[in-house]
């Protein structure tokens, strides 16, 4: 899934309509189409009376559920940067999912956020996670170059050039993504992934 109106219907602005357009389109990309998801603005100061210098550790969106539906809150200022209000969604969208599956992801509870970051990006959102990230200063679990890795490995194991995603990610992920996908083509990793879950490519 890329930053483009091919994958993103919703329309250019600022209000909480947008962001309810594209938590959409990001549930249609997932399969979530169905799920019952509020979604609601954090109770947050505007951004012209923050200080900037704690962005990055601030407190952009989360995700709440009773069992059956969710709701998730988002910083408002972020509907004026929309890879990072994209990424935020996703990852909190991501937690929807994970918590319908009967167990916990490995490494249990503990690494429930870093198996969320990791799902986004094994979901088909990796180039939005990374761009969201590096907009941001840095943003979520992951480092970047630990995204860039999950993503140069999942493009090798589905057998797809990295040239697209480059086109769409900031310099410094690209730097990073161009790295890991020489170590990934290196390792021989994909192959021996392709070849012991029975998939060609």
């Amino acid at each position: 899934m890329l930053p483009t109106p091919a994958f993103f219907s919703a329309p250019k602005g600022e209000s909480h309509e947008v962001v309810e357009a594209v938590l959409d389109d990001l549930k249609r990309h997932l399969g979530l189409q169905g799920a019952s998801i509020s979604l609601v603005p954090l109770d947050l100061l505007s951004g012209d009376c923050r200080l900037d210098y704690n962005a990055s550790s601030a407190t952009a969106g989360t995700w709440q559920s009773d069992g059956n539906s969710g709701v998730i809150r988002y910083d408002p200022e972020l509907v004026k940067r929309p890879l990072p209000l994209i990424s935020t969604l996703a990852h909190e969208l991501m937690h929807h999912v994970l918590h319908s599956q009967a167990s916990h992801p490995p490494g249990g509870p503990e690494a429930e956020e870093l198996a969320t970051d990791l799902h986004v990006i094994t979901s088909g959102l990796g180039v939005l996670k990374l761009a969201g990230a590096e907009v941001m200063g840095w943003q979520g679990y992951m480092t970047q170059p630990t995204r860039a890795h999950a993503l140069a490995l999942l493009l090798a194991v589905q057998a797809q050039p990295e040239k697209q995603a480059l086109e769409h990610l900031p310099p410094r992920a690209a730097k990073f993504l161009r790295h890991t996908v020489k170590q990934v083509a290196a390792s021989g990793v994909a192959a021996d992934i392709r070849e012991e879950f029975g998939w060609s490519g």
